[in-house]
């Protein structure tokens, strides 16, 4: 059989056998009311905080869910270095987790996919309601992982020929890829709160004149040019999570880059704060239909509409505001800056058909052409603004 054939099926294949699926029926309204689980990932390099952010962050989604000193699970692929916080979170004791890539006998089993949904298995039937998976790379990149179950697939289809083996790459995942899938769609169907922490990658940059901006050399797995880290774990788990930033040594502790955060949950995850069990709380009651997040995604809708009719428009809003309000509308304030320049850009094009036609405006023709200069020199990006 064919490549080809292999993929879209052909006449003497042998018939599919029939499922009997159980008929599909509506949510009741005791449903609908259930907590909905919170899946949030945190990424970065070594020292960026993780392991601690998620033990502060999972902390109070259990308190926030069953109360003070509620348990908390610790799944540990870190050579238990999980351990290390037992003192300050001794929640986690009695469930945790010594995860290494050997079985109860002493095997090398390493970290398929299906043994994962077996931990996952067995933490849910414990009884807790939060849990720290630390890391999850392993999955992906380490030993019986997706990368590696990959290759392994590969050298069998191709034999060790390399001209063979870049045809059949992508026929190699196709064993590989559902599994995967499996497991990510069971951590998001869990019923346990889950915070998974992730490895990240620094990414080389380079200035892009265009836009003004330092952006990455080549394209990573968060789609943002202007995030240089790459986290260890393939994209699908990325857009998957509730919440997903990256953590960054310089600023250890502090979701220097929000790569999934929904406007409710930004005034959260502030880029120029650290983590804290304050963070898991506040989940946890969105997680139970409680919180602020509706109005405050309102408030920061208005904000844009305000953007969007020009920079006066904009400060009259802002003016307006009290200093808590003012706390909701700073995590967009660059993106507001954008919206009120884009306005102004616009209405600049409106007043000069020639411009909008993309001819040079006269005044700018008559200047001499400036000295070649390099990009101008990095600054911190300052995302939060004080309130006045």
């Amino acid at each position: 059989m064919t490549a080809r054939s292999a993929i879209q099926g052909s006449a003497d294949a042998p018939a599919r056998p029939t499922v009997a699926y159980k008929p599909v029926s509506f949510a009741t309204t005791a449903e609908l009311d259930k907590r909905l689980p919170v899946s949030i990932g945190i990424s970065g390099a070594s020292g960026s905080g993780k392991t601690y952010s998620a033990l502060e962050v999972v902390t109070g989604l259990a308190e926030g869910v069953a109360g003070k000193g509620a348990p908390i699970a610790f799944v540990d692929t870190e050579n238990r270095r999980g351990l290390h916080y037992r003192e300050e979170f001794p929640q986690m004791l009695g469930h945790y987790v010594d995860f290494g890539p050997f079985d109860a006998a002493g095997a090398l089993v390493g970290y398929p996919p299906e043994r994962w949904i077996a931990m996952l298995d067995m933490v849910e039937k414990s009884g807790v309601t939060a849990m720290v998976i630390d890391s999850f790379s392993h999955s992906w990149e380490g030993i019986g992982g997706v990368l590696e179950m990959h290759a392994k697939e590969l050298e069998r289809l191709a034999g060790g020929d390399e001209a063979r083996a870049e045809r059949v790459n992508f026929l190699a995942w196709a064993p590989v890829k559902p599994r995967y899938r499996r497991l990510i769609n069971r951590i998001v169907r869990s019923p346990v709160n889950v915070v998974i922490c992730t490895r990240a990658k620094k990414v080389p940059q380079k200035w892009d004149a265009a836009a003004g901006a330092y952006v990455n050399v080549w394209e990573t797995r968060t789609r943002r040019p202007d995030v240089p880290w790459n986290p260890a774990i393939d994209e699908a788990l990325i857009y998957e999570m509730t919440v997903m930033v990256i953590l960054d040594p310089a600023q250890p502790g502090c979701p220097r880059y929000a790569v999934k955060c929904a406007d409710g949950f930004k005034r959260l995850f502030r880029a120029d704060a650290p983590l804290g069990a304050d963070v898991g709380r506040a989940m946890a009651a969105w997680s139970k239909g409680q919180g602020t997040g509706r109005e405050e995604k309102a408030l920061m809708d208005l904000a844009r509409a305000s953007a969007r009719a020009g920079r006066a428009a904009f400060l009259a809003f802002w003016q307006a505001l009290d200093k808590p309000r003012r706390s909701i509308v700073a995590p967009i304030l660059g993106e507001c800056e954008e919206l009120a320049a884009a306005a102004l850009a616009m209405a600049v094009e409106a007043d000069d058909p020639f411009l909008a036609r993309g001819a040079e405006p006269p005044a700018a023709a008559a200047q001499p052409a400036p000295a070649a200069a390099g990009p101008p020199a990095r600054r911190a990006r300052t995302t939060q603004r004080a309130a006045a």
